[in-house]
């Protein structure tokens, strides 16, 4: 007899793939939600510029997608700042955002103050220093949560390689996923 697998109908009904939704269409689905995305952004000068163009022209200007494109800037050095501004984003310095509850250099520290610092019904985390970007990460992420009821966590995958300055590993990155998606799965959804 056939066994019905709960968690693996589960896992094929909420894989989607960032082809499976057209801009154009997210756009009449935000039903008045404003959709907020966020950089967050440590000494990334050599990559936050193009993505945040590649944001702006694309889901930003031709298609009216994404109504606020932030770049939260966690204490760079370099010129992170100057070039996302140029390129069309809003940028805020972490140490800025809710200063009282102090103020850690990192990932995390931008995310969650990130959220202080917009005003979007829905928010999208990107990474600021993929080298080879995709608007399509961005409506990836936002099908799910603009089209599908009761969906209110996305979270992307892809391969990314892991360069530690001596050898690179063709899939070894994806802090987030080690140390965030995966725990956060864990504690919800065990199983």
């Amino acid at each position: 007899a056939d066994r019905v697998d709960p968690i693996r109908d589960w896992s094929v009904r909420r894989t989607y793939l960032a082809g499976d939704f057209r801009s154009e269409d997210l756009v009449a689905a935000k039903a008045g939600r404003r959709v907020s995305v966020v950089l967050p952004a440590r000494n990334e000068e050599s990559t936050v510029g193009v993505i945040v163009a590649a944001l702006r022209s694309e889901l930003v200007e031709r298609v009216p997608l994404i109504d606020e494109l932030v770049v939260i800037d966690s204490h760079s050095v370099d010129g992170t700042a100057e070039v996302a501004r140029a390129a069309g984003a809003r940028v805020v310095a972490q140490g800025d955002v809710l200063p009282a509850l102090g103020d850690v250099p990192g990932k995390g520290e931008a995310l969650w103050k990130s959220l202080a610092a917009t005003d979007g019904d829905v928010v999208v985390f990107l990474d600021s220093d993929l080298r080879e970007f995709d608007p399509a990460f961005a409506t990836g992420l936002l099908g799910p949560l603009l089209t599908e009821p009761g969906v209110v966590f996305c979270k992307g995958a892809y391969e990314r390689p892991l360069d530690d300055g001596r050898t690179v590993l063709p899939a070894g990155g994806g802090r987030v996923t080690e140390l965030v998606a995966r725990p956060l799965l864990a504690a919800h959804w065990p199983a």
